[in-house]
C-alpha cells in the first residue's frame, strides 16, 4: 500500500480516499453548477464595470499545464466570438519572447490554479509592464496572481482537491471567455450568455449518460491500453491536449496530442493494439477529416473512441462513439460537454487500472517523487 503521509495535508481532513467515490468524480459533477456560478449577476456586473470601456484589439492568454490548456480554449473561443486576433502562450515562452505584440489595447489573461505559479505571475507582470490590461484567474483571491492583476477573477468553487484538475480546467477557461466577452456589445453578450445557460442545462441532462458510456469503454479497455493518441480541431484541440495531460498525470501512461491534420502525418506508424485513440469532433468543417482518421484507426487494430455531436455520421462500427448534445455557438461552447465526457473516461480508466484518480500516477512510483522537488522548488508552483 502506498504511503500517503507526504500528501495527506492537501486533502480535506487529511483523508486520501482509497476507494470510490473519489474527489475527482465529484469535481466533474460540480462543473455545471460552477459554470453557472461564473455567470452570476454580481460577477458579470463586476467584469463589465472593469472592462466594458476598454478598446480591446487583441486577447492573449498565458498559463502552464492545465491552465495553459484553459488558455488555448480562451484564445480559440475569443477569436471566433469577438473576431479579433488572439493567442495562447505558455507562460515561460511569453517571458522569454523579446517583442510580443502587446500594448495598451491588449487584454492579457493569466491563469494559475493556485495563483502562485511563479512563471505565470512573472508573465502577467511583464504584460502589465507592456501596458496591457491584465486579468488574473485563480482559485485563491489572495494569491500573487490576483494581487498583481488589474482585475482578479476567482473560481467560484475555489481550489480543486484532486491533483489532476477537471472542474477548474473548464471554469477557469469560462471565466477567461466571459472576461473578454465583457468588452463586446451588449447584444453579443446577451446572446452568448443565453446559449451558455442552455449549455449548462445540457451538461446536467447528459452527465449520467457520459458516466455510463465511460464505464463501459474503460471496462473494455481494461488491461488493453497502455499509451494514447488524441486529436481535435478548433475548440477541441485544447480538450485533446488537456485530456492527454490527464492521462499522463493520473494514469502515469504516455499520451500524445496533435491537431487533426497533423494526426495524419506520421503518427499512424505507431498505432498498435495496446493504444487508445480519442478523437474530438464538433466542428462541421472538420467532420470529413475526423471520419477519415476514425477509419484509419478502425483498420489499425488500435482502440478508438470518438466524442462527437454527430453520432449519426458514418463512424466505423469498431470505433466507440460517445454522443454529445448539439449546442448553440459550438465553436465556443462545445468545449464543455466534450471535456466532461472525456473526463469521465479518464476517471473510469483510472479505476479499471486500480489507480486512485485523486493523486498523480507518480505517487505509485517512488523513484519519480523527487522529480517534482526538482521541477518546482518551494514557492514556485
Amino acid at each position: 500500500m502506498t504511503n500517503f503521509d507526504r500528501i495527506k495535508n492537501r486533502f480535506p481532513n487529511g483523508e486520501v480516499r482509497t476507494e470510490p467515490p473519489f474527489y475527482m468524480v465529484e469535481a466533474i459533477a460540480d462543473i455545471p453548477g460552477c459554470l453557472e456560478a461564473c455567470m452570476s449577476a454580481d460577477r458579470l456586473d463586476s467584469m463589465r464595470a472593469a472592462l466594458q470601456k476598454l478598446k480591446v484589439t487583441r486577447v492573449i492568454a498565458m498559463g502552464c499545464g492545465t491552465s495553459f490548456n484553459s488558455c488555448q480554449a480562451v484564445a480559440s473561443a475569443c477569436h471566433t466570438l469577438l473576431n479579433i486576433p488572439t493567442a495562447a502562450y505558455d507562460a515561460f515562452d511569453f517571458c522569454l519572447e523579446e517583442s510580443p505584440e502587446v500594448d495598451a489595447s491588449t487584454l492579457a489573461i493569466s491563469i494559475s490554479h493556485s495563483g502562485e505559479t511563479l512563471i505565470t505571475c512573472q508573465a502577467q507582470e511583464k504584460a502589465r509592464g507592456l501596458k496591457a490590461f491584465t486579468i488574473g484567474i485563480s482559485g485563491d483571491a489572495g494569491s500573487r496572481l490576483a494581487r498583481s492583476a488589474d482585475l482578479a477573477l476567482t473560481d467560484p468553487y475555489g481550489q480543486e482537491t484532486p491533483f489532476g484538475k477537471t472542474r477548474s480546467y473548464l471554469s477557469n477557461a469560462f471565466l477567461g471567455i466571459l472576461a473578454a466577452l465583457a468588452t463586446a456589445p451588449a447584444e453579443t453578450q446577451g446572446e452568448f450568455l443565453g446559449h451558455a445557460r442552455q449549455m449548462t442545462g445540457l451538461l446536467r441532462q447528459n452527465m449520467k449518460t457520459w458516466e455510463s458510456a465511460a464505464r463501459v469503454i474503460a471496462e473494455e479497455w481494461r488491461g488493453a491500453t497502455t499509451h494514447y493518441h488524441l486529436t481535435g480541431y478548433g475548440i477541441q484541440k485544447g480538450n485533446a491536449d488537456e485530456i492527454g495531460l490527464k492521462i499522463m498525470e493520473v494514469l502515469g501512461e504516455s499520451a500524445t496530442s496533435l491537431g487533426l491534420e497533423e494526426f495524419m502525418h506520421g503518427p499512424y506508424a505507431s498505432f498498435r493494439k495496446d493504444m487508445g485513440i480519442l478523437i474530438f469532433q464538433t466542428d462541421p468543417r472538420s467532420l470529413e477529416k475526423a471520419l477519415m482518421v476514425a477509419r484509419g484507426v478502425a483498420i489499425s487494430g488500435a482502440k478508438g473512441v470518438v466524442i462527437t455531436d454527430r453520432v449519426d455520421a458514418s463512424w466505423p462500427e469498431n470505433v466507440k462513439v460517445i454522443g454529445l448534445p448539439c449546442v448553440e455557438q459550438p465553436r465556443q461552447l462545445a468545449l464543455f460537454p466534450a471535456a466532461m465526457a472525456a473526463q469521465y473516461l479518464v476517471y473510469f480508466l483510472a479505476l479499471s487500472k486500480g489507480m486512485i484518480p485523486d493523486i498523480n500516477g507518480f505517487e505509485f512510483h517512488p523513484e519519480l517523487r523527487n522529480v517534482v522537488d526538482i521541477f518546482f522548488p518551494p514557492g514556485t508552483h
